[in-house]
């Protein structure tokens, strides 16, 4: 008999962006997608347990919100209520929080404050898969390079960019994989 869950996905941060992109490929492919953003009453920094709460029936679950440590937190606690649970969660980060992917020449604060975010993101999901062997929790770490986003407009005008849908394609390949992806980091080919 089929889970009630499997053709459910919930994506946090789902409204624009790579997040929208993920709905879509998901919707298209007959999925039910349950999406927690501002704009439905789900704040990643103020309701986290209440986000916790509504994951608990979700088998894929996409962590692609940013605000602050907020995305770093939510993981956490993700882990704690969900470590023992047959479920697959793709974490979206960047390589803006890699040491070659940080962009020395923008001196800005709040681009400052992104890479040290997603770099501790990152550091943090690559210490859980340690623990995370021998459980039937997966967590991906996508990491794009430069993605058409709104969140860049103006900014690497000569760099090749990502398409939204190609990150839902490198979150489609996560989940589908019979292996675990530990990373995948997709970056645009110049040409």
């Amino acid at each position: 008999m089929k889970k009630e869950n499997k053709n459910k996905i919930a994506i946090i941060g789902h409204t624009k962006g790579i997040g929208k992109a993920v709905a879509s490929l998901y919707k298209n492919n007959g999925y039910e997608v349950m999406g927690f953003s501002r704009s439905n009453g789900y704040d990643i920094a103020k309701d986290q347990t209440k986000i916790i709460d509504a994951l608990h029936d979700c088998d894929l679950v996409v962590l692609n919100a940013y605000s602050g440590t907020a995305q770093f937190e939510m993981l956490k606690k993700m882990y704690t209520a969900f470590h023992s649970v047959p479920k697959k969660i793709a974490v979206i980060t960047s390589t803006s929080g890699t040491e070659s992917g940080i962009d020395e020449d923008i001196d800005n604060a709040e681009y400052k404050t992104y890479c040290a975010n997603k770099k501790q993101l990152i550091g943090y999901i690559s210490d859980m898969q340690q623990d995370l062997f021998n459980k039937p929790l997966s967590v991906y770490d996508v990491c794009p390079d430069v993605v058409d986003t709104d969140m860049i407009k103006g900014m690497w005008q000569n760099l090749p960019k990502l398409k939204t849908e190609e990150v839902a394609d490198a979150v489609k390949y996560c989940f589908e994989s019979s292996f675990n992806v530990n990373k995948i980091v997709i970056q645009k080919n110049a040409s």
